[in-house]
């Protein structure tokens, strides 16, 4: 599972060329499932990743999915209570009109205001204000505020990327298809909510990027993350006796010198309320890439 909703910040920007043909590259082993699960909507995933047909596309939090294989977008989770969108609408609107720069992204389940073209000072500013006045309308209704990578987002309460990822994962289970090991690379930092709903046995959760995560792994950047692709997009997979074996062994590669298994980490162990991973510890050994 990748999410790259961090990399887009500017609804508008593309996926590079690379990126692009890496993802072809993955969805054609048939050992692999591999989805973007993303808040952002389903016309932009499909414009961005909508030729490739193997690739599973889950937009707005899980309001659309667009499975492996079939050419429409279907309603996955159904969400009855975004009244609440008329009330914050209004506000975010006014906020982005008296902040230069700043875009506004209404959607089916969440409302979304950037401000990665604003003045990096008067934005900030501007951000602590419009969360203040949010944190005082949506007290009392079922949508939450978050705060992401110069993006804060009001969405609903019955939508997000931890209960997507779990129906996708718990309909390939009930087929037969277990998924072992699970990953999810995400470089979005409202994620967190993805730790509730996995399988602590079989997933592994990575943060590409800076920043607080319950991840217990992190890729420095995307240059790291793409490069651990590429090793998985150059592995054989009808010469492996065991292709969930070779994915953790190239991951436990990309993550350090093998002397902390990936395997041997309790993920039981993660707090919801995990403070930042760390990088350089025996549990989060220095990647081989290093900083970009």
């Amino acid at each position: 599972f990748l999410n790259m909703d961090g990399s887009f910040k500017d609804p508008s920007r593309e996926s590079s060329e690379s990126f692009q043909q890496q993802l072809e590259a993955l969805c054609t082993r048939p050992d692999l499932y591999i989805c973007i699960i993303s808040g952002l909507t389903k016309d932009f995933l499909q414009k961005q990743f909508g030729h490739l047909e193997n690739l599973t596309l889950v937009a707005e939090h899980g309001i659309f999915v667009r499975y492996a294989g079939q050419p429409h977008w279907k309603e996955m989770c159904f969400d009855d209570s975004t009244a609440w969108i008329q009330k914050v609408t209004p506000l975010m609107q006014l906020f982005q009109r008296c902040t230069p720069g700043a875009q506004l992204d209404v959607r089916k389940a969440s409302v979304a205001w950037y401000y990665h073209e604003c003045d990096e000072q008067y934005g900030t500013f501007k951000t602590k204000e419009l969360v203040h006045q949010l944190a005082l309308s949506t007290g009392n209704l079922p949508c939450e505020v978050c705060q992401g990578d110069k993006v804060i987002e009001v969405k609903s309460l019955r939508v997000s990327n931890g209960f997507a990822v779990k129906k996708l994962v718990s309909d390939e289970d009930k087929k037969g298809n277990k998924f072992n090991p699970i990953m999810v690379i995400s470089d979005d930092s409202t994620d967190n909510s993805i730790f509730k709903f996995l399988p602590k046995d079989r997933a592994y959760m990575v943060r590409v990027g800076m920043g607080e995560t319950n991840a217990r792994h992190r890729f420095l950047d995307w240059n790291e993350a793409e490069q651990y692709l590429n090793i998985i997009v150059d592995d054989d997979p009808l010469g492996m006796e065991n292709s969930s074996e070779s994915l953790l062994e190239r991951f436990q590669t990309c993550m350090g010198d093998g002397n902390t298994a990936v395997e041997d980490i309790d993920l039981n162990d993660v707090e919801d309320d995990q403070p930042e991973a760390k990088i350089g510890s025996q549990i989060f050994p220095p990647s081989p890439f290093g900083p970009s």
